[in-house]
């Protein structure tokens, strides 16, 4: 099996890259919360989709990062374009459904301004609680839209990202995930360059000095556990966009061993999960994610349609 190697968009790599951030998301999710010390104690290496019912989620289910990234290109599907107010809308449909599936506190604040009538330019969240991660970890589409056209995904990816968080280190995660996504999405994402290059895209940042240190990380072939700890899992952006990315740096070619090392960091192991799976499916192509993973995952089908969708938008430009 060889990864699509025509440059340009490849509806494979729009699929694997939705099919990977719900598959990252999904086998990360169990692990929610967890320290890495633990999960290595209980599970040792996670290579399966594991029940939570805790959460009363079982294998193969996934969180609100999934849930949110599908409600994005929902609306790119349906309006041809990113529209911030119809993202917004489907993410207030979503919060009204209270399928939440682990809702963070910006996120939950921004759709409460929504349902009291703020548009979606004034509805995120501001201040420190914003520097999360639920605008970098919905973020994928965008990157599979704007794939040929850099400068307006600067701006789409700024826009949704202050629907529900207005902080710019959370904007700042949010363009380094879009950028790889469509750098992968078009087929000229260079392993050995992506830091450099992203860093060079989203500016002066916290989250581009912690994509510096990943990548002295892998210059240094740190032991990939001990570089993870170091550059945090948890529920700040700054740390977790960083550890996502050094899992697919670590393994490019890989999906499997970069999905596997991103989960076991623990801490906020589904968003670092769906990020990395959501760049290494668009950088090596939905056939290169296991075939239990495709087939376990949940609502495959829905999310591999929506891909097609989006691929079709941008062919058709």
């Amino acid at each position: 099996m060889e990864m699509p190697e025509k440059k340009g968009p490849v509806l494979e790599r729009f699929q694997g890259c939705m099919l990977g951030l719900a598959v990252g998301d999904a086998l990360g999710m169990p692990l929610e919360g967890m320290r890495a010390s633990e999960i290595r104690k209980r599970f040792g290496r996670v290579r399966d989709f594991l029940d939570a019912p805790w959460r009363m989620l079982a294998a193969g289910q996934w969180t609100d990062d999934t849930k949110m990234a599908l409600c994005q290109a929902r609306s790119i599907a349906a309006r041809g374009i990113f529209d911030p107010e119809d993202t917004a809308r489907e993410f207030l449909a979503w919060y009204e459904s209270r399928d939440w599936r682990g809702i963070g506190g910006a996120t939950y604040e921004s759709m409460r301004r929504l349902q009291e009538g703020a548009l979606a330019s004034e509805s995120g969240m501001r201040g420190e609680m914003a520097a999360g991660n639920g605008a970098a970890m919905r973020i994928a589409p965008l990157g599979l839209l704007d794939c040929l056209d850099l400068e307006r995904l600067r701006a789409d990816v700024e826009a949704s990202a202050r629907i529900t968080h207005d902080n710019n280190e959370a904007v700042a995660g949010s363009l380094a995930v879009a950028y790889a996504v469509a750098r992968a999405a078009r087929g000229d994402l260079e392993p050995s360059t992506l830091i450099a290059d992203a860093i060079s895209f989203i500016g002066p940042s916290k989250v581009a000095e912690r994509l510096e240190m990943g990548q002295r990380f892998l210059d240094q072939d740190m032991d990939a556990g001990e570089a993870l700890a170091r550059l945090g899992t948890g529920g700040y952006v700054v740390e977790t966009v960083a550890s996502a990315l050094y899992s697919f740096l670590r393994t490019p070619r890989d999906f499997e061993e970069t999905l596997t090392l991103a989960v076991g960091g623990g801490l906020d192991a589904d968003t670092t999960g769906a990020i990395a799976g959501a760049i290494s499916g668009a950088y090596n192509g939905l056939y290169y994610i296991p075939e239990r993973w495709r087939e376990g995952v949940e609502a495959a089908g829905e999310i591999l349609e929506l891909a097609e969708r989006v691929f079709a938008l941008v062919k058709a430009r």
